[in-house]
């Protein structure tokens, strides 16, 4: 198989499962008090809820058909046949959008119930300005109903140090990316078992354990299940590789697709396990992914992650649970920072939310597909990408349209994305009174939540940079000093690696001054 022999790296960080089992033993052995709470909080039979969240999966990277009038709205390569499973048994979300083109913003939001703009976190870079006791989706479901236990497995990357610090009840602690690929043993690096590439099958198993214990104990949950996987680096079981190179498909796109097919394996594990304990009919689970893909194209989008157009932010979403329709479609528009107070709202939540939450319950839509509504602090949905060395953008939805500025030229262009999600047919000049409130209605909101301003993040990234180069030189100078030094070879060869490791860093750090540059340039030229 070549390139495709190691497939993954990694098995969990032995504290991580000493963590997580000594966690859910002390909450399997709750004390006689604590169990008269939970039988008579079962009594009200909140529901459970999942949030099964992906990583970097675009809108057209599953077997499942996103738009009911759009054949191309699915993979004809890709197989996901629990998705397709799930939606059969519940509701698909043909317009659903990520909270950001890319990662730990949407994550954040999704925390928080907050734009990416009004938490100050629209990149990648920075925290969200929230304090230690920030309400977060677990706090708003606890204050809802305290009998609810709350877990994070997976992949953290959000503002706060650990899960248990935004207040998860248990987690895998403070992961990131590369916790999918490698695993810390004796401080060294080792990779992840091939038999659980992204460790798509560990954490599902965590899962399964903790949703039995808290069902054996007669509590309800909010479990947040965050994958690794689509990210790079891509891996996949062997033979589920060998599936897609057999079936005539290049390196590249089998092993992503059967990347994809593991991660649905994980899927229908866990739907296996909620049906196998009899709780489907008081569960929901919500699929869906952080940002749109950027790996595989995003046809019929345009454009992919780290945009604003729609294959950056136009996100797979379907829904299963009690009050939901099967095989049903829902084209009202959502967005990730709905999800706090919709678990809110279905965990029995009567207290009003504070109005600076962006976000609306779902639980209309639940229940009533396209007759439902969602009720909103404001009604469009804003996003803002301030990208300093790529196109930074800017866009607002309201309705069926759809406005996009880009941040370098000024330049707006409005789209109608219910007929034109390929966002190829401009309607501004001949909509010019629509583009205009659009417009006005995107620049009071950024103006209200004081939105990150593009070159103060130029500025700042380009200050980081010298700081880093500065670091590194100084750093390249000891070193040179510690080879002239050096009493053998092995030392001065040890010693020559590090200084190679520097200059790599320092050629790296000068290629994103350059691009900063270069934004700067761009900006300057448009206007």
């Amino acid at each position: 198989m070549g390139p495709f022999r190691l497939h993954c790296e990694e098995d969990m960080n032995v504290r991580l499962y000493r963590h997580t089992f000594l966690t859910i033993v002390a909450l399997a052995t709750l004390a006689p008090a604590a169990r008269v709470l939970a039988q008579a909080e079962t009594k009200r039979d909140r529901p459970n809820v999942i949030l099964f969240f992906t990583d970097d999966q675009g809108w057209t990277d599953t077997s499942v058909r996103m738009k009911a009038d759009r054949p191309d709205s699915r993979s004809d390569i890709f197989q996901t046949p629990n998705l397709q499973r799930m939606a059969r048994e519940g509701m698909i979300f043909s317009n659903a959008y990520s909270p950001a083109p890319v990662c730990s913003p949407s994550r954040d939001s999704i925390l928080y119930g907050k734009t990416p703009t009004r938490l100050h976190h629209s990149i990648l870079l920075g925290k969200a300005n929230c304090g230690p006791d920030a309400l977060t989706t677990p706090r708003a479901i606890k204050a809802a109903d305290p009998a609810y236990v709350t877990a994070h497995f997976g992949k953290w990357a959000c503002s706060p140090k650990v899960p248990e610090d935004a207040g998860f009840d248990l987690s895998d602690g403070r992961t990131d990316n590369w916790h999918g690929d490698w695993r810390n043993v004796d401080g060294q690096k080792v990779a992840v078992p091939t038999d659980d590439p992204k460790r798509i099958f560990s954490v599902t198993q965590r899962a399964n354990a903790f949703v039995a214990t808290q069902v054996k104990a007669g509590r309800p949950f909010y479990m947040r299940i965050s994958h690794y996987a689509l990210h790079v680096r891509h891996c996949a079981l062997k033979e589920t590789v060998e599936k897609y190179t057999t079936a005539g498909h290049d390196e590249h796109t089998a092993l992503y697709a059967a990347m994809a097919e593991d991660l649905d394996a994980g899927l229908g594990l866990l739907l296996d396990k909620i049906d196998s304990l009899g709780i489907a009919d008081k569960t929901y689970v919500i699929f869906t992914s952080d940002n749109g893909g950027g790996f595989h194209g995003n046809r019929p989008l345009r454009g992919g992650k780290a945009s604003l157009w729609e294959g950056g932010i136009r996100v797979p979403t379907v829904a299963r649970g009690p009050g939901i329709d099967p095989g049903a479609y829902c084209d009202v528009p959502i967005a990730g920072w709905d999800f706090l107070p919709t678990f809110c709202d279905l965990a029995g939540g009567k207290v009003p939310l504070p109005d600076t939450l962006d976000g609306g319950s779902l639980r209309s839509l639940f229940e009533n597909g396209n007759g439902g509504e969602v009720r909103r602090r404001a009604e469009p949905l804003i996003f803002h990408y301030p990208w300093f060395d790529n196109v930074p953008m800017s866009t607002i939805r309201l309705g069926d349209y759809k406005l996009v500025k880009d941040l370098n030229t000024n330049q707006s262009r409005l789209f109608d994305v219910s007929k034109d999600i390929e966002e190829s047919r401009d309607l501004s000049s001949s909509m010019p009174e629509l583009a205009k409130q659009l417009h006005e209605k995107l620049t009071a909101y950024l103006k209200e939540v004081d939105a990150e301003k593009l070159e103060d993040l130029r500025a700042g990234r380009e200050n980081t940079l010298r700081a880093w180069i500065a670091r590194d030189l100084k750093e390249l100078d000891q070193l040179q000093r510690q080879i002239s030094a050096a009493a053998d070879q092995p030392e001065k060869q040890s010693l020559q690696q590090k200084v190679q490791e520097r200059q790599r860093r320092i050629k790296a750090h000068q290629a994103g001054l350059d691009r900063v540059e270069r934004g700067r340039r761009a900006t300057a030229w448009s206007r």
